[in-house]
Order: C-alpha cells, then sequence, then structure tokens
C-alpha cells in the first residue's frame, strides 16, 4: 500500500496527529515544527477567504540545487508527499516550484508524469509569499519526509553535499569535522555564511545546513572573489520586485567586484554591513533576506582580506586582479625614463641611466608604462615577483 493510501486511511486530524508524533520539522531556513506549519496556514486561508493550498519548492534563497536531487531522484516520492500534505490540510491546490535554473532538467518527463499522478501543478520560478497566502510552503525534503512517514520508512537527518560532491543524507549528530580535513582549511561556507575552520566541531544539525552546501577554502581561495561569486548567484535568483533586494544585491556584488579589481575603498566595508542588515530586516522574501549573510560573514571573519585588497592592493590568495603585480626587470631596463613620463600615479622612481622601480602600492596596473617601454622591461604577472632593486641601481650593475 502506498504512502498516499496508508495517509487517508487516517482522518485529517489523525495525520496531523502523526506528522506532531513523530516531531517532524519543516525542512531549510524554516525549522519550526511542521504541524504548526500546517496550523499556520490553515489559519491563514481562513483569514483569507479561501481554500488552503500546498506549495513545495526549495527555500527561495537557494542558488545552489544541491537539494534538488531528492527530486530528481525519486520524484514520485516527493510529489506524493505533497498529496499527503494537500490530505491533511483539506487542499485542492497543490504546487511544485522548479527555481529558474533548473528549468529544463534531464528528468522533466518523469517529473510531470509524477505530478500528473498526484494532479500537482509544476511551476518555474521562486515562490511569491504573497500570492502564496493561505498555502502551506513546505520543502522539497519535507514533502519526501512525509512519503516516508506514512510508508513507515521515516529516518530523521540532514542532506549535506561537501565541496560539490555526493549528496548524503547524516544522522543529526555527526560533526562537520567528520566530513572534512578542519586542519588544512581557513574557512568553512556552511549554508549561507562563511565560518573559521573551528565551526567544524558543530553536529549537522547545529550549522544549519539549510541549503545542503558545505564548502571548503584553502589559502588559495579568495574571500572577497568567493563572495563576489555568490552574489552574483542571488542576483539571477532574485525576482527583481523588491527594491531593498533588486538595489542592495547590486550594491553589494558591486563593492566586491570593485574590492577584488583594488579599487576599493576604506568605506565599503561599513557599507556592506549597513546594506546588508537593511537587506536582512527589509526584503520581503528569503533571497534578500539571507543573500546578504556571505558578505557580512566575510566582513566580520575575514577583515585582514579585505583590508589587504584595499589598503595594499594585495591579495593573499594570489587570484585576484588586484593580486597581479608591475614589476620592471632589472636586466632588461635601460633608464629611459619614458614610463616615469606615463605613469598617471606617478609611482615610478628613478633617472636616467639607473634601473627603474614601481612603488607596487600605487599602482593600479593601468599597464601605460608598458606601451611606451621599447625594451620590454616591464612586466605583469600573477604570483612570485623576483628579486628586485630595493634602491636606484645603476644600469648593468644590479645581481639578483
Amino acid at each position: 500500500m502506498s504512502a498516499l493510501e496508508n495517509a487517508r486511511k487516517l482522518s485529517r486530524e489523525d495525520v496531523l496527529e502523526k506528522i506532531a508524533a513523530l516531531d517532524m520539522h519543516e525542512y531549510g531556513l524554516c525549522r519550526d515544527k511542521l504541524s504548526e506549519c500546517f496550523e499556520r496556514a490553515m489559519g491563514e486561508s481562513r483569514e483569507e477567504k479561501k481554500k488552503p493550498g500546498v506549495v513545495a519548492a526549495l527555500d527561495n534563497a537557494d542558488t545552489s540545487g544541491v537539494l534538488l536531487e531528492i527530486l530528481k531522484k525519486n520524484p514520485g516520492k516527493v510529489l506524493e508527499g505533497v498529496a499527503i500534505a494537500a490530505y491533511a490540510l483539506g487542499a485542492e491546490k497543490k504546487v511544485l516550484n522548479i527555481p529558474e535554473f533548473a528549468s529544463g532538467l534531464e528528468e522533466e518527463e518523469t517529473i510531470k508524469a509524477a505530478a500528473e499522478k498526484f494532479q500537482v501543478e509544476v511551476e518555474i520560478g521562486i515562490v511569491d509569499k504573497r500570492t502564496s497566502k493561505g498555502s502551506a510552503l513546505i520543502h522539497i525534503v519535507t514533502a519526501e519526509n512525509l512519503s516516508d512517514a506514512f510508508s513507515g520508512n521515516y529516518n530523521p537527518g540532514i542532506y549535506v553535499s561537501v565541496d560539490d560532491g555526493e549528496l548524503d543524507k547524516m544522522e543529526y549528530d555527526v560533526k562537520i569535522a567528520d566530513l572534512v580535513d578542519a586542519k588544512s582549511i581557513k574557512a568553512l561556507q556552511i549554508g549561507y555564511r562563511y565560518y573559521l575552520p573551528e565551526a567544524a566541531e558543530k553536529t549537522v544539525e547545529a550549522a544549519h545546513i539549510d541549503n545542503g552546501v558545505i564548502r571548503t577554502l584553502t589559502e588559495r581561495d579568495c574571500i572577497v572573489a568567493e563572495t563576489e561569486k555568490r552574489l552574483i548567484d542571488f542576483r539571477k535568483q532574485s525576482c527583481g520586485k523588491c527594491v531593498f533586494c533588486r538595489e542592495g544585491l547590486l550594491q553589494l556584488q558591486y563593492i566586491q567586484k570593485e574590492i577584488a579589481e583594488g579599487r576599493g575603498k576604506a568605506e565599503y566595508v561599513d557599507l556592506t554591513e549597513e546594506i546588508g542588515e537593511a537587506m536582512t530586516f527589509s526584503c520581503l522574501c528569503t533571497v534578500g533576506g539571507i543573500s546578504p549573510q556571505i558578505a557580512l560573514s566575510a566582513v566580520k571573519l575575514f577583515d585582514h582580506e579585505y583590508a589587504g585588497h584595499i589598503k595594499r592592493k594585495k591579495c593573499l590568495a594570489g587570484v585576484c586582479f588586484s593580486a597581479e603585480t608591475i614589476y620592471i626587470d632589472p636586466k632588461l631596463c635601460t633608464g629611459c625614463g619614458e614610463c616615469i613620463d606615463v605613469c598617471p600615479k606617478d609611482c615610478i622612481e628613478g633617472k636616467n641611466k639607473y634601473i627603474h622601480m614601481i612603488d607596487d602600492f600605487d599602482c593600479d596596473k593601468c599597464g601605460k608604462c608598458m606601451e611606451v617601454c621599447e625594451a620590454d622591461a616591464i612586466v605583469k604577472i600573477r604570483g612570485k615577483v623576483p628579486k628586485l632593486p630595493n634602491r636606484l641601481t645603476k644600469v648593468g650593475r644590479f645581481k639578483r
């Protein structure tokens, strides 16, 4: 007998009581008891004077799509769980929302067939909470859990994918340190935030891995560059209807980009915090409310990396544009002075027949000096710079 048939053998009240007795909680960002979520939805539907509905989806803020693997592997189970939720609520309208970035899945036909079987509408895009008022908004994982609960296979746990690896369900007491090598990393991205390596001592339950994502960052990863990537993903996810979300994400991503490319200003860190906190409390859904957390945690925990980019124009990981270095090869420099004349920052020191030197602190890597150097002595590189003179030295006299 199927899970839905088992549920329908019970009254709606008994189904709700069983959900409460199993202490089932909503998955993702909302961790409320599922029975309370259903009661809240029924209360809202009465206020709105309309029948309750059920909407299953990822969290709007989830741009990784890691947890979509559950839907792709067993769409029938997820959609049966949606039908069970609808039965418990007495709901007619049942909807499965698939984010736009995941439209066109290979499993699309299988999902459509399962949706037709359980009379669930499939919509593309994030969930509009305003138009969905009066409906129970449940996570895809919650739907799977409901199906398992009424087939006798319910096994509570947290889904985790480490560094884009396979998605596995972990028991609540598993420590993150059991999944990653915390000694070899400088940071962890857990869910939507950065943490220091010691956070690996948290259990997967305490860590709130709301989207299933754990990423490890090493000394080769730049926090500024990684944060910009995540913010770009959030911008793509945003529907643009909420001003705080639309404009806030634009500004946060712009700030990260400016810092990464060597044009950062000291006030950008404070501005990140100001914009991020405003978004957290002012946006209408989790895209705007959660997305700034990655930037807020970055500037709080890795202020030294931001200071390096902004004050010293250095990227410790050597991956940002600001990590590029321009230097004058002392073996090739003729001491002609052409580069000095064209430098808009006046950051090249030298005199006739002496090896010229670039002050890397003020250099903005514009490349004008490279264009006029007939000796091709000016080099732009990423990574380690060879030994250079630290005082004016006559041409041909420098020894490495």
